[in-house]
């Protein structure tokens, strides 16, 4: 059902959503197997190293929204 009304989001898994107090906290993180390579457009799954992301988002019912994403950065075998 998301994915339908949100296809741009169909690579992202929402792993927790957190709610305490006025902050609400979605903890996500990606899961595209291969990403294409932004220089040459080479398609790769080699991971180089993972971080995490910090967002802000709009408000939800008057609660501050943090997600915390953590993506992967990709090895580019052309470069």
């Amino acid at each position: 059902m998301l994915e339908a009304l949100f296809p741009h989001l169909a690579q992202l898994r929402v792993d927790g959503v957190h709610a305490a107090g006025p902050v609400v906290r979605i903890e996500a993180s990606t899961r595209a197997g291969h990403v294409a390579c932004p220089g040459c457009g080479t398609l790769s799954d080699r991971v180089h190293s993972r971080y995490q992301r910090r967002l802000s988002d709009t408000a939800i019912s008057s609660r501050e929204v943090l997600i915390r994403l953590r993506v992967r950065r990709l090895f580019c075998d052309n470069t």
